[in-house]
């Protein structure tokens, strides 16, 4: 565990851990010129990132990506699965719109409840090893889901899912950082956001494939019915089975490691990396020893101890400069968060509404013109939809369930909204460069913020699905970019902690927008357009305070 002294507002956190220097650079330029420049780079111990520079980008980050994909549509399938099940399971769970809200949100309250606590863990017992069992946790938990009977135990799967996913996510967060140097970071992150939107793509082709399908099988005399959308989610189990197993194959986070003070575990996966990314044997690697950058004292064996020990290594997070960089991103990512996974997760439902009306409407009039996406969703027939009257022998009316019937029109909008979020991130991976990520950031919420004002008036359903693609897609990548911010300005024994932190506060946003989105559309349509839009203004305005990115001379300083 980190000393006390890192804990005092005098001592300037290690920065160039995250960052490389020109003269890093250049001496690594040098190292391949002849022998004599060698010796003289690796006569001393090499610092994180000029190690991380020496091993090379190849074939090892590359199968790392491909490890990733199933990583990263694990964690699209656990918080976005549910958006749709909800018109299908309505009358099987005897859903009403406010459990909608709770369905839609639960997995975000699940990992607010434990992302402190897998924080903590990822930065005690290592990356991969949290990883490892989080996905598995995981899969086996979303395989559990498919067999609740009510509400409320489907709501309570969600509720444990969100809390065990929400570890290995934020650990993956690390790792990828920790196995990249500063020029393929900001890009790896990037391309993350892109296998997110390829989960968002493949999650409604899924739900396309499967709950169309008029299947019924009965489990244990017919106490379980196996209808197709417990089908979807049983297959939303996959990604984090396959996640799991793609991990394994991976080395522990070289960074962890010399955090620990492990320098030769740490050399050691130095070497298979440029191994496996140059084809060269391990021992031509260029760097033979690593700096010590911190020393960690032991935590001991008392639980006592631990929480002591574990205390002093988040206390610097909770000090300044820190906690008001940290204020000041938790709150980007809760008005990033309160945007994006609000309307997202309700579009589903919205679309399924919209064509419940067009489908109501054909035969009743020809005009040729089309009434606002807010008449659409509040007309007077909306709330007859899943319910038919049947009228028996007794004349005694009996109110039965219809669940809605997915129109192919809803799985393709949702696909479209996903390919706009893959073009927008792979975008956004060479502006981020350019434009730098502040600006990218502000110009992403600002953006987000009209198209949501402008969908409030929308008439047209192109219209309404090209501005609902361009708000998730914008809205998304500002949320992403939150995590480059964190990078930039927190050392690598906080990192976890602080995405940790940040995520908490986003998925705060999260649970209350799900939540208050049926509310105020109850009130009025227009409650949830004010609110989205305006924590989309919100995160834009707080771009302002973010800190400069720490300069890149700074040397780490020990601590002893």
């Amino acid at each position: 565990m980190i000393e006390e002294l890192i804990s005092l507002p005098d001592i300037n956190f290690p920065q160039s851990d995250w960052t490389s220097s020109d003269t890093n650079v250049m001496d690594m330029k040098e190292t391949h010129s002849t022998g004599e420049d060698v010796k003289s780079a690796d006569s001393g111990p090499a610092d994180f990132e000029r190690a991380i520079c020496s091993s090379g980008y190849g074939k090892f980050n590359y199968l790392l990506l491909l490890a990733v994909l199933p990583a990263s549509c694990a964690s699209i399938f656990s918080s976005s699965s549910t958006a749709y099940v909800l018109p299908s399971a309505e009358c099987d769970l005897e859903l009403t719109m406010l459990d909608k809200g709770l369905l839609n949100s639960m997995s975000f309250a699940g990992m607010i409840s434990t992302n402190f606590l897998w924080g903590f863990m990822a930065d005690t017992f290592g990356r991969k090893r949290i990883m490892f069992y989080g996905y598995m946790l995981t899969g086996l938990i979303t395989l559990a889901t498919c067999f609740s009977h009510t509400s409320w135990l489907l709501i309570l799967f969600k509720f444990f899912e969100g809390s065990i996913i929400s570890g290995p996510y934020a650990a993956l967060m690390s790792y990828l950082a920790e196995v990249h140097d500063e020029n393929h970071r900001s890009r790896t992150y990037m391309w993350l956001g892109v296998f997110f939107s390829l989960g968002n793509i493949s999650l409604p082709c899924i739900a396309w494939l499967i709950i169309p399908q008029k299947w019924n099988w009965s489990l244990l005399h017919g106490f379980v019915e196996i209808k197709s959308w417990r089908v979807f989610l049983a297959i939303c189990s996959l990604p984090a089975f396959l996640a799991c197993i793609t991990i394994f194959f991976f080395p522990e986070s070289p960074r962890f490691l010399l955090l620990k003070g492990r320098r030769e575990e740490a050399l050691e996966i130095f070497k298979k990396i440029y191994s496996i990314n140059t084809g060269k044997p391990a021992d031509t690697y260029l760097v033979k020893d690593l700096e010590d950058e911190y020393s960690i004292k032991s935590s001991g064996d008392k639980w006592k101890e631990k929480i002591l020990s574990s205390w002093e290594q988040i206390k610097p997070l909770f000090l300044p400069p820190n906690v008001f960089n940290l204020i000041v991103i938790s709150l980007i990512q809760l008005g990033a968060t309160i945007g994006s996974n609000s309307l997202r997760l309700w579009m589903p439902q919205l679309f399924s509404l919209i064509e419940s009306y067009k489908v109501s409407h054909v035969l009743k009039d020809q005009m040729g013109s089309q009434p606002s996406f807010c008449y659409m969703l509040n007309s007077p027939e909306k709330s007859n939809d899943n319910v038919t009257v049947i009228v028996n022998s007794t004349a005694e009316a009996v109110v039965a369930c219809v669940s809605t019937e997915l129109n192919s029109t809803v799985f393709v909008n949702s696909i479209v909204i996903a390919l706009t979020g893959v073009i927008g991130y792979t975008l956004a991976g060479t502006l981020i460069t350019v434009v730098g990520k502040k600006k990218l950031m502000a110009i992403c919420f600002l953006v987000a913020a009209s198209c949501c004002g402008s969908l409030y008036w929308a008439d047209d359903t192109n219209g309404i699905l090209g501005l609902s693609s361009v708000f998730v897609a914008m809205s998304s990548i500002g949320g992403a970019t939150v995590v480059n911010i964190i990078v930039d300005n927190f050392p690598t024994c906080l990192r976890t902690m602080a995405v940790s932190t940040a995520m908490t506060i986003g998925r705060c946003g999260a649970v209350i927008g799900n939540l208050l989105f049926p509310v105020l559309f109850g009130l009025s349509c227009l409650g949830p357009f004010v609110m989205i839009g305006s924590a989309c203004l919100f995160a834009a305005a707080l771009v302002i305070l973010l800190p400069q990115k720490p300069s890149t001379n700074k040397k780490p300083k020990e601590i002893v």
